[in-house]
């Protein structure tokens, strides 16, 4: 199974699980086949896992067509995107589908603890064994603990 952990911020992790973001912009991202799972990881102060995705394709078109292209798809602003790919000549576009978010979000101290993996900066690739454990933690009820999202 080929899956990832992406970082995102917590604003754009929210719009992918709500639906309003079909698409991920990445100043660069290797090649990854169709149906590759994203595992959704939400920076500070969120700091968790909070669902997956599918990646659906990488488009990797030039950065100065990007907002004509995708305006609708990546839910960031126009000057905020230029400035994120100011001195590129081409981004990675992740289109994604079948977004799932969890019930139980799983936080950075049980990534830590249980897979032994530090939160990526950008993204990581997962062995089978990260996610085996990663699905089962979060298939897990909490014990007596709460633990919530920040502005979720």
């Amino acid at each position: 199974m080929t899956a990832v952990l992406l970082s995102l911020r917590p604003r754009y992790a929210r719009a992918i699980l709500a639906g309003t973001k079909t698409a991920e912009v990445r100043r660069r991202f290797p090649h990854q086949p169709p149906g590759t799972t994203l595992y959704l990881y939400s920076s500070t102060p969120d700091r968790a896992v909070l669902g997956t995705a599918q990646l659906d394709v990488i488009d990797r078109p030039s950065a100065d067509r990007v907002w004509t292209l995708y305006q609708d798809q990546i839910d960031i602003e126009k000057t905020a995107l230029g400035e994120y790919l100011s001195d590129l000549e081409a981004a990675a576009i992740l289109r994604i589908n079948d977004v799932r978010r969890w019930r139980h979000p799983v936080p950075l101290r049980d990534l830590r603890l249980h897979l032994g993996i530090e939160a990526p900066q950008s993204f990581r690739y997962l062995t089978d064994e990260h996610i085996g454990l990663l699905e089962t933690i979060r298939a897990r009820e909490p014990l007596g603990l709460s633990y919530s999202v920040a502005g979720a």
